[in-house]
């Protein structure tokens, strides 16, 4: 435990040392601090356990990209409070938005990872139904919503991103940038089917030396979370491991078609339209593609509402919207936000 001074704000923040085992954690943000998460139960597994009633330490994990993400957090700290009468320990991304208030019985948790860890027993952190599909259904099928990677086996290559997109927080959420060393994975990534590569953003780096893995042990690799300008720079080599059937998905955020908004959020539009190009051709070559969408963003006194489904669906076999957070997160706005977009 310490206090800590980030651009957000002060606060107390917990490490794993804070930890009492028994451990019960489970996940409300993404695959990449879940993966941490993790990473960190594998290597001490007699410290978890799947039940929090039997617990001495609870950790749910959160995530802050959007006000309604930030209420699915807390509720899911709320209902497990209400259960157990005990503190929780909030980790993920909301964690270091110290200016968002927590309830009381909330303690921030720091970054918490293990590197080079192989992810055996990924039932010892649970991973919360996507909230944002009220009707949500575990499934094999890669394409019914919610589920996109949800069966994967997150390959942790890396956590942090460089990007300046304005909408974003995540240089000041995911802790210090890392990448792992692919050379030092590849045991663990023969070891495990639907291998998906994990990070805030993959570098071309590493899709290009992932890629020639890929292709010298025969084994197909799926792609998350790639930005459009790195994706662009990897053209040759995914769609050399795309000709060979071993590019099964790549998930490419491109946040919107619109030019003017793209320059809002200061993100390229060149680098976007590119990105299209070259998804259309992984896709006709049998890879499944995916992205992520942000709606109603506003910029300049501007609201940008239209988005061009029919577009979307010609380039994308699966997309997901994120409605946009301005960062200044209030409850009661949230809630009626959260009763507009999730039907």
């Amino acid at each position: 435990m310490k206090k800590i001074k980030n651009i957000f704000g002060e606060g107390i923040m917990y490490d794993k040392n804070d930890l009492i085992p028994k451990i019960y954690a489970t996940s409300a943000a993404c695959m990449s601090v879940w993966s941490d998460m993790l990473s960190f139960a594998n290597k001490e597994k007699d410290m978890f356990i799947d039940d929090p009633h039997q617990a001495s330490s609870i950790v749910v994990l959160g995530c802050q990209v959007t006000d309604l993400a930030v209420l699915n957090d807390i509720e899911v700290a709320k209902r497990l409070h209400n259960e157990t009468n005990k503190n929780i320990f909030m980790g993920g991304c909301v964690a270091q938005r110290m200016d968002i208030p927590l309830p009381d019985y909330i303690k921030r948790l720091d970054v918490v990872r293990e590197n080079n860890v192989d992810l055996v027993d990924r039932n010892l952190v649970h991973y919360e139904k996507p909230f944002w599909v009220p009707d949500f259904e575990e499934s094999e099928d890669n394409l019914k919503e919610g589920n996109l990677f949800r069966n994967f086996y997150p390959l942790k290559i890396g956590a942090g991103c460089h990007g300046k997109c304005k909408y974003c927080t995540i240089v000041h959420t995911r802790g210090g940038y890392y990448e792992e060393v692919p050379e030092k994975q590849i045991d663990e990534f023969l070891n495990h089917e639907n291998v998906v590569l994990i990070s805030d953003s993959p570098t071309p780096s590493q899709i290009k030396e992932w890629c020639r893995i890929a292709e010298e042990t025969n084994k197909d690799i799926s792609i998350r979370n790639i930005e459009p300008q790195n994706l662009i720079q990897c053209k040759d080599e995914l769609l050399a491991l795309a000709d060979k059937g071993l590019l099964k998905i790549v998930h490419c955020p491109v946040q919107s078609f619109d030019p003017e908004l793209l320059k809002a959020m200061n993100r390229s539009v060149f680098a976007t339209n590119k990105a299209i190009e070259l998804i259309k051709e992984l896709r006709k070559k049998g890879v499944v593609t995916a992205t992520n969408i942000i709606i109603d963003y506003t910029a300049n006194n501007k609201l940008y509402e239209n988005h061009d489904k029919e577009k979307l669906n010609e380039v994308f076999d699966y997309y997901s919207w994120n409605p946009y957070f301005d960062g200044n997160f209030d409850m009661e706005r949230a809630k009626i936000r959260f009763k507009k977009y999730i039907k």
